[in-house]
């Protein structure tokens, strides 16, 4: 993926939005919640980054059984949100806040595709 195609710089756009939205809820979380729950947003945010970019290089050259991995992703997310949960008592609001920052990422996408992208 280049970032002068459209679709390379669009992916590139929303990892970026992931990473900040990521680091401004971690640490909007510390301050009003304490580590653990900052830690979850983290961890969130990164599953959703993962994903993410897991998802758009699938789609970009499906090689091989991409069908199969794409839906093994989601077990695999699944099954590492359960591990952090189980093994670091995180609570799972936080992560599920984290990993919410890709659906608020798209639509700060869509706003800027509304508003400065207008060709």
């Amino acid at each position: 993926m280049t970032p002068s195609d459209p679709y390379g710089a669009l992916v590139a756009r929303l990892g970026k939005s992931i990473v900040a939205i990521g680091l401004l809820g971690a640490l909007v979380s510390a301050i009003q919640w304490g580590a653990g729950h900052a830690a979850g947003f983290a961890i969130g945010a990164a599953g959703a980054f993962f994903n993410m970019r897991w998802l758009a290089n699938a789609l970009e050259s499906p090689k091989g059984p991409a069908g199969l991995v794409l839906a093994l992703r989601f077990g695999i997310l699944g099954g590492g949100v359960y591990v952090i949960l189980k093994i670091f008592e995180i609570a799972p609001l936080s992560i599920l806040a984290g990993l919410l920052s890709a659906a608020f990422a798209a639509v700060l996408e869509v706003l800027f595709q509304l508003f400065y992208a207008r060709t």
